[in-house]
This record gives structure tokens, sequence and C-alpha cells, in this order.
């Protein structure tokens, strides 16, 4: 299973977390872990290009933390946003191999 934790404050994306496997396939042929795993490499990558200052990027074993240092930067609160669409986009197509929660 998938774990998706976003954190708001303030109606505000503070923080997501992104961890465990999908378990929807063979490895290497899970394509739940695939889509996951491009949506947010994407957005790794787009966040460290564009708000290197504005959040920190932890890529772990198995969970990725992205965290919010400058909740007033619009730029960043749209990417976030954007990003959180993508990944409920998947989860409500795989709600058994993703479990997704919004904390406030």
């Amino acid at each position: 299973m998938i774990n998706i934790i976003i954190k708001n404050i303030n109606k505000k994306i503070q923080q997501l977390n992104i961890s465990g496997h999908a378990n929807a396939g063979k490895f290497n042929q899970d394509l739940v872990c695939a889509a996951v795993t491009g949506i947010v490499s994407g957005a790794l990558n787009a966040l460290d290009t564009n708000f290197e200052k504005d959040v920190k990027l932890q890529v772990l074993e198995n969970e990725i933390i992205i965290e919010n240092l400058n909740l007033n930067n619009h730029d960043l609160q749209v990417m976030l946003e954007m990003l959180r669409v993508q990944l409920f986009t998947i989860w409500t197509q795989y709600k058994k191999n993703i479990q997704m929660k919004e904390v406030h």
C-alpha cells in the first residue's frame, strides 16, 4: 500500500509524505507504483529547480518527504496543489493500492 499524507496549515500545503509500495503487480511491472513514482519524481525535480530555498526535500529508502518552508510563496502553493491533484487522481482509480489522507 502506498501511503500519502498531506499536512495543511490554514488551507495551505505544508508537507507531503509518500511511502510504501502499491503491490499492484510483479516487481518492475507495477503500474500504480510507476504512476506515483513518475508524478513524484517530476515534482521533486521541479521543486528543486524552482523553489530550492523554499522547500526541504528528503528522498529516503521507502519514503519521500516534501516540506514547504515558505507558506506565503503563492507559486510554490500552486505547484504543491498540482501535485496533490495528480496524486488524488491516481488514488481515485486505485484505492485498494493507495491510502491518501489530509490532516489539518
